[in-house]
């Protein structure tokens, strides 16, 4: 198993289970449900590109590093099962929360599939979860991809894999930078083992008018969204923060020679205001910040210490770093903005209507939000500790701020 992949069962604790993936919502459909028969026959069609589908962990010692075997037989009726939401929307994510917060097993393919009844009359939607060890946010979606028609490719993928020098160069770079980076600041409350998960919903033209007219990318905007959203609705939490939060945010360093059942992202520390500023104060400030996102030393240098130096380290010693480094002592959440198709897809004939991504929260770290661009919307998933945060509350913040292109001078004057 590369080292890249190992990384994420090594920092797993039962407090934060690590597995990606997405809540598929379906357009209405009275005539065609997709069964988890149905399901069960699309899915083992696609086996032969969905490798660790039909894979499990080898049992492992303290000195033999992690690897995949095939498995002889796939209990079909625990990966693809079932539910009904017995409240419609707010069922589904509590679903989704629940799977979340449920460490899979390790001897069995590490992925599981729920179709979830009743959302809305004739709605339905799935939730598809894999083990981060198995493919981080984008891999996930390239594997879903094999699952809906017509066959399309994520836009954004690189083409080409940087040259030998260019390499090297931002590694050593990139290594000094990291290096200088320090320590996340302030903590927030232990983690507890429980999850929420809440969507949002936003126009992507909305979302990128209102970065244009800031001069910002649209990372940038949602990173300010996030830090307006938790300055407005949890104070508390910038008060212990002392008005910054650091955040790590995934970028992609994937090539068509990078598998899609793989890790191929880095990951590059922001550290966003949390002190009541006018928005379009902070999304300059974020977007100054973020020039280390569209620079390429940092995310290089971690690319190399995930793949190149972890895999250097014996099995107990690479754990022991990755712990060391991921998790509340170097951040305080996770936004990720992906990528998605750019046409409408379907899944045995049933249109989906968006997707929201579903991440894992890292130990000690209670937000987790990711962003999915789907065919003109952008679906956002919102994971939380609730010991610290209340995702609901964070999610219909967020859609109120695009809703009116930003807060209000009336909202900045009477929080100041």
């Amino acid at each position: 198993m590369p080292s890249s992949d190992a990384f994420f069962l090594h920092v797993e604790t039962a407090e934060a289970p690590q597995h990606v993936g997405g809540l598929v919502v379906f357009e209405p459909s009275d005539d065609r449900a997709l069964s988890v028969e149905r399901v069960t026959e699309l899915v083992k069609g696609e086996l032969g590109r969905l490798p660790r589908f039909r894979q499990r962990l080898e049992p492992s010692s303290r000195w033999r590093r992690q690897r995949w075997t095939d498995v002889a037989e796939i209990d079909w009726s625990w990966h693809i099962s079932e539910r009904r939401s017995t409240d419609g929307w707010a069922g589904v994510r509590r679903i989704v929360a629940e799977l979340a917060a449920i460490p899979m097993a390790r001897d069995r393919p590490m992925w599981r599939i729920v179709m979830v009844r009743d959302l809305e009359p004739g709605v339905s939607a799935m939730i598809l979860l894999l083990h981060h060890a198995v493919a981080d946010g984008i891999g996930t979606m390239i594997q879903a991809l094999n699952l809906f028609r017509p066959r399309v490719e994520l836009p954004g993928v690189r083409r080409t894999a940087p040259g030998r020098a260019q390499l090297i160069g931002a590694t050593i770079a990139g290594l000094a930078q990291l290096a200088t980076d320090g320590g996340a600041g302030g903590r927030l409350e232990p983690m507890s083992a429980r999850r929420e998960f809440a969507t949002a919903d936003l126009e992507l033209a909305a979302v990128r008018r209102a970065a244009s007219s800031r001069g910002v990318r649209v990372t940038d905007l949602l990173l300010g969204l996030v830090a307006e959203a938790v300055v407005s609705t949890h104070p508390e939490v910038a008060t212990r923060l002392r008005g910054r939060m650091r955040v790590t945010v995934p970028l992609m360093l994937r090539d068509t020679a990078v598998a899609a059942e793989t890790n191929a992202t880095a990951a590059v520390m922001v550290d966003v205001p949390l002190d009541g500023r006018p928005f379009d104060e902070l999304v300059t400030e974020i977007s100054r910040r973020t020039t280390r996102l569209r620079t390429p030393s940092r995310a290089v240098a971690s690319r190399f210490v995930m793949t190149t130096g972890l895999r250097a380290l014996p099995g107990p010693a690479a754990g022991w770093f990755a712990r060391a480094v991921y998790g509340r002592r170097f951040f305080h959440a996770i936004v990720s903005n992906m990528p998605g198709p750019t046409q409408s897809l379907s899944m045995d004939g049933v249109t989906i209507a968006t997707v929201y991504p579903i991440l894992p929260l890292a130990p000690g770290s209670p937000l987790a939000l990711g962003a999915l661009s789907w065919t003109g919307s952008l679906g956002i998933g919102v994971a939380t500790d609730p010991a610290t945060f209340d995702a609901d509350v964070l999610a219909v913040r967020i859609e109120q701020l695009v809703s009116a292109d930003g807060p209000d001078e009336s909202e900045e004057e009477s929080r100041a």
